[in-house]
Formats: C-alpha cells, structure tokens, sequence
C-alpha cells in the first residue's frame, strides 16, 4: 500500500528581496509550501482566500507598499490563530511594542537571515507546543452604526496647555460610546470602522453637534476657544465629506472658536496623493492639520517631508518611553528639534507626572495633554466647575 505523502506547511512570505525569496522556494520546497509576494496586498489578497490552510506568515519590516507591521496587524485580524513572524534589521522598542501587542507576532527575526537559519526557526516555530495569542473579537463597524442610530454616543472636552507656562490654551474634543466601552477600547472602536463609511456618518453628527456648542465653547474658552477633533483618513479622502469639513470650519470660525483636525499617524501614507492633496488644499485655507500618535508608525519622518500638516501630536507610548528609554528619548529630543526648524508645532499627550512635562518643556515641545493636568470631562461639567470657580473667587 503506497504510503500518503505528508502534506507540506503552508508559509506566506512577504518581502521585497526578489533574491531572498527565489532563495527561499528553491532551497525550502522541498520541506514548505512556500507562498511568496514582494506586495503586501497581494499576499492579503491571497491570505483572504486561503487562510485556512496556512500555517505560518512571514513579513519584512520595510516594504514599498505596506509596512510589515501593517501587513501583519491585518493578517492577524483576517487569521488571528496564525502564527506571524517578523523580519527586520533594525526595529525600535516603539516598533517591537506595536508588533507583539497589536500585530500579534509570535517572533521576531533579525536581517539578514540565512536560508538555514530561516528553516531552523520555522521548524521551532511550528513544532513548538505553544499557544498562539488570538486577536479577541473585536467591535464592527455595524456596532458602531447601530450605536450611532441609539444615540449612543456623546462628546467630552480634555484640557490643553501650554508647555511654556502650562496655561490652558484650548481643548481637544473626544468621542464617547459608552455601550460599545463596557467591551472594547475606544481605540478599538475607530480603527473597526476607520475605512468605512459609517466612520464618515459618526464625523458629521460629531460636527453638527460641535456647531450647536459653539456658542457655549466660547463662552467657556473665551480667547482660548481653540478645539482639536480627529478626523479619519477615509473622510478627508471622501469628496463630499471634505467640503462637509469646510462648511463646519467656517461655521465654527463665525461663531468665535477655531478648529484644527487631527489624523493618526497609522491612517496615513506617504505616498497616498489622494490624502496629501486634500491636506494641500486644507493648509491653502489655513486649516490646520496634525499627525496625532506622531512616531507610532513607521513613516513618520516621510510625512513631514511634503510640508502639509501644520505639526504633529506625539504617541502616549514615546511620551512615556522617556523617562525610561534612551532611544525614545533622544527621538523626542530631536524631533522637537526638527519641527521647531520647520515652523511647525509639536503637542505631547499622555502626560502622566510632573517629571515627564518638566523634560518635554526643556525640550521646546509646545502643548501638553494627559491626565495628569486635565482629564476628560462633559462640556456641562466643564461649565459648572467654572461657574463655582467664579463665585468663588467673586
């Protein structure tokens, strides 16, 4: 009886080395299937189709199209019980963080690699006995539609302040869905619907509602009636939501308060024209727009280099990582630097202590936000804290 040849492991591997992969499937076929793309959307593309017969998933850092810790973050969301392996030459802690905790990635690699080293570690890989982190089940974007149709969602106002003399110089104004937060993060929330349109839907009724404040933002705020509002990628992008973003900058402006916009980091591409034209035509009317989470990815540097955001928002996770780790910290250090050389401004969230706002104002970092010197609360709280505040001093 002819015995059944044992089925192959299926691997994906995404990398831009035409040499390294050609390397890989002649020398390896014979123990793998291997399945090699030099585009990240192509291997998802393909993962879409395939994934329950894939065992493992390869990825390089740097790729031209998609980064490796993208490509493998939405792998883990369409196959979460596949194990994903990192390649890179250099990660920083920033990265490796991201890596393990968002994309999911059971090992990471360092380049270059040897075709042997690279078997090696495959076979431990997947021989090894371990349990494989799953991506839990997250929020949808239909639950954050239904949330939208309950009216399920309100606005609160976190304090902004000046580094130089941490006077209060604005608020940014922040989205809650408190039925959807008894399970998920709020993060969690936008990035499940950040390319849908209902992430467009939850933008508008965010404005109309920032528009029938306005009156009271001012009164509040006074000259200080500067407010910050995220605003996704997929709606800059999105023609009519655009001009919708015009008319609300305009109706703000009428009514005393100014608005600047801010877009996360991991939503946007260097090379998106889309988005970098729009952004053009936003700064052309002196609408600021600001990379928030500024160094959570890895093309920060890239984006500032076609000079459309009027400044950035650095990551809680690099604010942190100052007080703590030398790279973080020199990061911080000269990034202030830069974007003080390029006329722009640079905030800092995450402010946790005193020790952490002390070191970033030494460094010419302009704004801080975190809770350690104002946390987020209801526009009717706000008033009523200011109006005791009044009486008391009156």
């Amino acid at each position: 009886m002819d015995k059944v040849e044992k089925q192959r492991p299926v691997v994906l591997m995404v990398d831009d080395d035409e040499k390294l992969l050609a390397a890989v499937r002649r020398t390896l076929s014979v123990c793998f299937e291997f399945v090699t793309h030099t585009d990240g959307q192509a291997a998802l593309d393909w993962l879409a189709q395939n994934r329950e017969r894939t065992d493992l998933i390869i990825a390089d850092l740097v790729m031209p199209d998609l980064d490796g810790i993208s490509f493998l973050k939405q792998s883990a969301r369409m196959a979460p019980s596949i194990h994903r392996v990192l390649l890179s030459g250099n990660v920083s802690n920033l990265s490796l963080r991201e890596a393990i905790n968002q994309a999911m990635v059971t090992r990471v690699l360092a380049k270059p690699i040897s075709v042997a080293d690279l078997k090696e570690s495959i076979d431990r890989i997947l021989n090894a006995d371990m349990d494989v982190k799953k991506a839990p089940s997250g929020p949808s974007a239909l639950m954050v539609n239904n949330a939208i149709d309950r009216a399920d969602f309100h606005t609160v106002l976190q304090p902004r302040f000046r580094a130089s003399d941490l006077g209060l110089c604005g608020a940014e104004v922040l989205c809650r869905m408190p039925s959807l937060e008894k399970e998920f993060g709020i993060d969690e929330i936008f990035e499940s619907c950040q390319d849908n349109p209902v992430i467009n839907r939850l933008g508008s009724q965010l404005m109309a509602i920032m528009v029938d404040q306005a009156p009271r933002y001012s009164a509040l705020l006074g000259d200080q009636a500067n407010l910050a509002v995220n605003l996704a990628a997929f709606s800059l992008k999105t023609p009519q939501f655009f001009e919708l973003i015009l008319r609300f900058y305009e109706k703000m402006r009428m009514r005393g308060v100014h608005v600047t916009f801010e877009i996360p980091e991991r939503q946007l591409l260097s090379n998106d024209l889309e988005m970098l034209a729009n952004a053009t035509r936003l700064r052309e009317r002196g609408i600021g727009l600001l990379i928030d989470d500024f160094g959570s990815g890895n093309n920060s540097l890239d984006l500032l280099r076609h000079e459309v955001f009027a400044g950035i928002k650095l990551d809680r996770d690099l604010v942190r990582g100052i007080m703590t780790d030398f790279l973080d910290d020199a990061f911080v250090e000269w990034i202030a630097q830069v974007c003080s050389k390029m006329g722009l401004s640079i905030s800092a969230k995450g402010i946790e202590n005193a020790k952490i706002a002390e070191k970033l104002q030494l460094y010419g970092i302009t704004e801080l936000q975190g809770f350690h010197l104002g946390t987020p609360v209801p526009l009717e709280l706000w008033e009523e804290t200011a109006m005791a505040s009044l009486q008391a001093s009156g």
